[in-house]
């Protein structure tokens, strides 16, 4: 019996929040594997930018414009895929922001900007994928979560809860994809270094994320990347479900 993994060529991934971060990190990684990636997200500068280098790199790589709070552009961002490739065989839900601030300080604008993002518009993204992956019998869908997820701390109650409703969320498609052929998994990572921490509505939330920063050695947005390329590669009977990855200093 082979243990070679598939290989990754002629499969087609579309990834959210491509412009930076987890999403960067992913669509390099998927690159690099042979699959055809189309980055997506509302930054196009950046899109663009990311294109050339995973091209120059031997990769192929497209870029499409997404908000993936608009349904809209998620209709037209499928249609694109759909007349470019035929087909779609995973999404990578990466778009994601991270307003976080204790609960007496935070603002009710910044926890609906938080759902609509993290779970309404990661719920949206899968929701127009899954369809396209049920009627061609296939179809894998990650969505990155966190391990706030499991241990929420404080000063970061509503984006912890938006990462619990992705799990919850997930294990359920995951359910209904089986009789699909649809794989589902979620990948949920420690402290990464990307500019998700800047986001942190108060000076004090900010300071308690760059003391967590300061005492591990982060993992960065390829650690991620590599395991999502694990997760994707594995043969068709094997479904990995969840991928939990820390720096190994990590406590909280």
């Amino acid at each position: 019996m082979s243990s070679s993994r598939p290989s990754l060529a002629h499969h087609v991934s579309l990834v959210t929040g491509a412009s930076s971060g987890i999403g960067e990190g992913v669509a390099r990684a998927l690159g690099a594997e042979g699959a055809t990636v189309v980055v997506a997200a509302r930054r196009r500068d950046r899109l663009a930018k990311l294109v050339d280098e995973i091209t120059a790199t031997g990769g192929t790589a497209d870029a499409v414009e997404l908000d993936v709070a608009d349904a809209a552009s998620i209709v037209k961002c499928m249609q694109t895929i759909a007349e470019r490739y035929g087909r779609l065989d995973s999404v990578v839900n990466s778009a994601g922001v991270m307003l976080s601030a204790r609960t007496a300080e935070a603002k009710l604008a910044d926890w609906r900007q938080m759902f609509e993002t993290n779970i309404i518009g990661l719920m949206s993204v899968t929701h127009a994928a899954f369809a396209v992956m049920v009627e061609q019998g296939s179809g894998h869908v990650v969505n990155i979560s966190s391990v706030s997820a499991r241990l929420a701390n404080p000063g970061s109650p509503a984006y912890a809860a938006t990462k619990a409703a992705v799990n919850t969320f997930s294990e359920s498609l995951r359910k209904e994809g089986t009789g699909y052929n649809i794989r589902v998994t979620v990948v949920s990572p420690g402290i990464v270094e990307t500019e998700l921490f800047e986001h942190a509505a108060d000076a004090a939330t900010r300071a308690r994320f760059q003391k967590m920063l300061d005492a591990v050695t982060p993992l960065t947005p390829a650690d991620v990347g590599a395991s999502v390329v694990f997760a994707l590669s594995q043969p068709a009977h094997v479904s990995i479900n969840e991928i939990v990855l820390r720096p190994t200093k990590e406590i909280e």
